[in-house]
């Protein structure tokens, strides 16, 4: 059980590195839809590959697609909404805005899907002792995200319309709950993880090429990619595919609301590191002692929902 735990970490690291990658290519292509459909097609493509690698077929009879659930088909379509959510969110709340938003919605989801049972999760009852681990998790986000510090610069550009975003992120990180749950099922009806996640990519990616081509955005933009040797920027997809095979794998392993907690404990040692060390042409920005605090106490909260 170490193993699945220490894996389940290790999947939320992805998400920091795929987000810097993204943001590169966001950048250069000036359009997050184009970064995300480049990203999505090469996350499909290497899933392409390995499919075929392990003697798989890359079809499936359309008779037996048409006859499962609709709900199974979300997982595409749940992720160009999560983008398109973070875009908005962005600019609204900023990153650290995003994040907190985004992670909360993923903590507190994780959680009620165990105790809910949703998508056939083996259900774990929400006591007193989950509720403190929850408030642990929640005072720990808050101080690795040194949310004082942004409270202090920005509190009072703070409104209603900030704390509804703040909802509407969230969401985001409902979906992000309820999307690897799907998959979780998924996996099993299409018989392949790995086709499971090929599918959910392939379908991101003509959504958001369906959206940039509606908003104009040319395809050209292609040609404006400066690779120079950065040859990271193009991970992205490999990071995203990863950790759809991730958490369809470990929902029902481990539940929801663990998953959920130990992939924002992953994301946050990563970010942070990545803000550390300046990685990937980022902004140095030094870890504070207070936000190791904020991590120590994520992960006891995970140690005390794991022992309930």
């Amino acid at each position: 059980m170490f193993a699945w735990l220490a894996l389940a970490f290790m999947a939320g690291w992805v998400i920091p590195l795929q987000t810097a990658a993204n943001g590169n290519l966001k950048r250069q292509m000036r359009s997050p839809f184009l970064a995300s459909f480049v990203n999505c097609t090469i996350g499909a493509g290497i899933l392409s590959v390995l499919i075929l690698a392990t003697g798989e077929s890359i079809t499936r009879p359309l008779d037996y697609l048409l006859s499962l659930e609709w709900w199974l088909y979300l997982s595409g379509p749940l992720g160009a909404v999560i983008l398109i959510v973070a875009i908005l969110l962005s600019a609204r709340l900023g990153m650290l805005g995003t994040s907190l938003a985004t992670m909360t919605g993923m903590m507190v989801s994780g959680l009620v899907f165990d105790a809910c049972g949703f998508f056939g999760i083996a259900v774990h009852p929400f006591g007193l002792m989950r509720a403190a681990a929850l408030l642990m998790m929640l005072l720990g986000l808050a101080l690795a995200l040194n949310l004082p510090h942004y409270l202090k610069q920005h509190g009072h550009k703070l409104s209603m319309a900030s704390l509804g975003w703040f909802v509407v992120g969230c969401t985001s990180g409902t979906l992000l709950t309820t999307q690897g749950a799907i998959n979780a099922i998924a996996r099993v009806k299409f018989d392949s993880v790995l086709w499971c996640a090929w599918l959910s990519m392939v379908m991101t990616a003509l959504i958001v090429l369906i959206i940039a081509l509606t908003l104009r955005q040319s395809p050209q933009r292609l040609l404006d990619i400066e690779v120079k040797g950065r040859y990271w920027i193009f991970i992205g997809g490999f990071m995203g595919a990863t950790n759809i095979i991730a958490a369809a794998l470990f929902v029902p392993l481990i539940g929801a609301g663990t998953l959920m907690t130990l992939s924002v404990a992953g994301q946050l040692c990563c970010a942070l590191l990545m803000d550390h060390i300046g990685m990937w042409e980022l902004e140095v920005r030094r870890i504070h002692p207070l936000q190791l605090v904020g991590l120590g106490l994520i992960i006891l909260a995970v140690a005390l929902i794991r022992l309930l």
